[in-house]
């Protein structure tokens, strides 16, 4: 289980948004919209923000961070694309 405090202060580190916690699942999720090529976050067209991907997508994915014996993952490249 992820500690108060900590909780207070995360934040996805692809958009920097607001995270949800699970406790039953032990994840953290951020629902705004992210590329789901690389993870980055995504303009109000689709077009992903990261100058090295700049792919353009129609459905845009959220990610959900894993927590390991009460440390989250907070690494883009492993976080779970979920459709939004």
């Amino acid at each position: 289980m992820v500690s108060k405090e900590l909780l207070e202060i995360l934040a996805c580190p692809s958009c920097k948004g607001d995270l949800n916690y699970d406790a039953e699942k032990d994840t953290l999720t951020c629902r705004a919209k992210h590329c789901p090529h690389c993870g980055m976050p995504v303009d109000e067209k689709g077009a992903c923000t990261d100058a090295e991907c700049g792919k353009t997508t129609t459905a845009p994915v959220g990610l959900e961070y894993r927590v390991e014996e009460d440390i989250p993952i907070m690494l883009i490249d492993e976080a779970k694309k979920l459709p939004l």
